[in-house]
């Protein structure tokens, strides 16, 4: 693990998104904001981030032996949320978003920030988390999450159009970017590299405010035993399982470390749009964010704290 206390530093995170619940409970700010927020990050700083990053480092040695043990993890999480969910007696549509939720981690909008704040450039750890993200979080989610909404909801099929968008996200074209720099590597004027170190620097602070901004609790009435349950399986079973996996692949430290904090996020955002638009239940899958991000102050600092012990 990287030195330093690390329970402090992720705290610390949260303190900002303390600072984003408050004001929406002044009345200083609410989802409007939160959603500006979202797109500065998805469409400027995240890409920064990104390019910053991999140009310096590329993709840590072992970071598809992470995307392996996280994609393990996924799998045995959307199995589990359905399962789980049908032995609730809950109907197909909150089967299908049970699934979506309790497998699709939020690796790039908290994720990539938060193993970036814990480790830096130590080890390629950012590059590995960004790997994640992308193969296991976005590539993933438009293909197989949204077969999977599809055929669980009342939605169509996965199409050529879909796939593209995922081909020209940002995201996708900054990792591009980033790695073409590394390889030449291609030299940047020192005005360029500050604004991309100062707009990637942004990135954490950015998305834990946002995040604290939309927060609605009202969304977790009357349905906390099933939410409970989903919760559990994407905060505790799919750090598990992917500490277990990288285990078996003998990944050495950090990747390993990387693909347990990136499957232990909460659930993604973009996991609850699919769900709803392709006819699961939304007002279920939204509610599940909500918890899960409220359940990673406590369940994040723990799974730090065991990867800390696990140490040799």
């Amino acid at each position: 693990m990287p030195s330093g206390d690390l329970i402090s530093q992720l705290l610390a995170l949260f303190a900002v998104l303390g600072v984003g619940v408050l004001l929406r409970a002044l009345g200083r700010g609410g989802q409007a904001d939160a959603a500006v927020l979202n797109r500065l990050v998805i469409d400027v700083t995240t890409p920064a981030l990104i390019v910053s990053v991999l140009r310096r480092s590329g993709i840590g040695q072992g970071a598809w032996g992470a995307v392996a043990a996280s994609t393990i993890a996924l799998f045995a999480c959307a199995l589990a949320g359905i399962a789980v969910a049908r032995a609730l007696g809950l109907p197909r549509a909150a089967q299908g978003a049970a699934g979506l939720v309790g497998s699709f981690s939020n690796t790039g909008f908290l994720g990539v920030p938060v193993v970036l704040a814990l480790y830096g450039q130590a080890g390629g750890a950012a590059g590995t988390a960004i790997l994640v993200d992308s193969i296991v979080t976005t590539l993933m989610l438009w293909t197989f999450g949204v077969a999977l909404a599809a055929r669980m909801g009342a939605g169509g099929d996965v199409d050529a159009r879909g796939l593209l968008r995922v081909l020209l996200h940002p995201n996708v074209l900054s990792i591009a970017a980033g790695l073409a720099l590394h390889a030449l590597p291609i030299p940047l004027p020192a005005w360029v590299e500050r604004a991309l170190d100062a707009l990637g620097s942004a990135t954490p602070t950015l998305v834990f405010l946002a995040l604290g901004l939309s927060l609605d609790l009202r969304s977790l009435r009357g349905r906390v035993r099933p939410l409970m349950a989903i919760a559990a399986v994407k905060l505790l079973l799919g750090p598990a399982v992917a500490l277990a996996a990288a285990l078996a692949l003998r990944l050495e430290r950090p990747t390993s470390e990387v693909a347990v904090l990136q499957s232990a996020m909460p659930t993604s955002m973009v996991s609850v749009i699919i769900a709803a638009r392709y006819g699961c239940d939304g007002q279920f899958a939204a509610a599940t964010a909500v918890l899960t991000t409220l359940g990673s102050l406590a369940s994040l600092p723990f799974v730090l704290e065991a990867l800390r012990r696990l140490a040799p």
